[in-house]
């Protein structure tokens, strides 16, 4: 397959987790971005959940998602710790992998880029056992990192193996963040890559920003911004990235269509970039193989 590295978020899709889980396979896939919901929510408890994961026969690319983690203190401090050790024993029955952890948009959450590091590197520590990866996101409405260069300052002075970055092509494209930046990046610093597009040329206020990166993405090679989404993966290819992409497309139309739909535009998606944009080369036949079919 040829795009083996490429995978489906559940959160793009409707159903059950098994029904989504099965359409990721029917696409073709052979990874998949876990919504944490997914499996808490499932009806027949978090086993059953987790059970119909590794059935499925799919790859777990991350759970998703932790949330406004970093910069707080006391009682709070102390709470979100807690609700990150549940959620990485769930990425541990999972199967490890990575957990996403999205920068923090609390009011409550300091800015000190030493704090942010500290309570980051505690995160990793409590998953280094788990064997767990960390990916930590900038996000353009957070108080601690609003793009990957942030993140990744704070993610190099945390200084922890187990430790990197999730980069997101929606937030760059977004923010109109330059593409050179990527340069500074260590690609083995860089755990997770998620990629989508939108339908406009540009973010007229920054809550359609936040309206359309929770409502209305779209998958790559469907907005408008192939050109720059296809700059994008190629300036990752050429400096050395070679981990996972997860299509992020969070849409409220998807949820109410097929999932089989969805995993077709996926699998489009897909295609697009491997083929035409990374040029990665179609499987050769076994011919052997094939002429020895022929002659039944």
């Amino acid at each position: 397959m040829i795009f083996s590295d490429f995978g489906m978020d559940t959160a793009s899709l409707a159903g059950s987790l098994e029904t989504k889980l099965a359409a990721v396979r029917q696409a073709g896939f052979s990874q998949v971005m876990i919504s944490a919901n997914d499996i808490v929510g499932h009806p027949s408890g978090i086993a059953a959940g987790v059970h119909a994961v590794r059935a499925s026969g799919l790859r777990v690319t991350g759970l998703e998602a932790l949330r406004d983690y970093e910069g707080l203190a006391g009682q709070l401090h102390a709470y979100k710790v807690d609700i990150a050790k549940s959620m990485l024993d769930v990425c541990r029955q999972l199967g490890g992998g990575t957990l996403l952890v999205e920068a923090s948009a609390s009011t409550h959450a300091e800015t000190d880029p030493e704090a942010l590091a500290r309570d980051l590197r505690k995160l990793a520590l409590l998953a280094i056992p788990m064997g767990v990866r960390i990916a930590f996101k900038g996000v353009p409405w957070s108080r601690t990192a609003r793009d990957f260069r942030a993140a990744g300052d704070i993610v190099f002075r945390a200084g922890c193996p187990n430790l990197g970055l999730s980069i997101d092509a929606f937030d760059v494209l977004a923010a109109k963040v330059s593409q050179d930046d990527l340069d500074a990046i260590d690609p083995e610093q860089v755990f997770l890559v998620q990629l989508s597009d939108f339908m406009w040329q540009e973010m007229r206020s920054a809550e359609e920003e936040t309206s359309t990166a929770t409502h209305f993405r779209v998958f790559p090679g469907e907005g408008a911004h192939s050109e720059e989404l296809a700059s994008f993966v190629t300036k990752l290819d050429a400096i050395g990235y070679i981990g996972d992409f997860s299509f992020d497309v969070y849409n409220d139309d998807y949820l109410q269509i097929p999932p089989e739909a969805v995993g077709g535009r996926a699998r489009r998606a897909a295609e697009w970039l491997a083929e035409t944009v990374l040029r990665r080369a179609l499987p050769v036949p076994d011919t052997d193989r094939l002429r020895r079919s022929a002659r039944g």
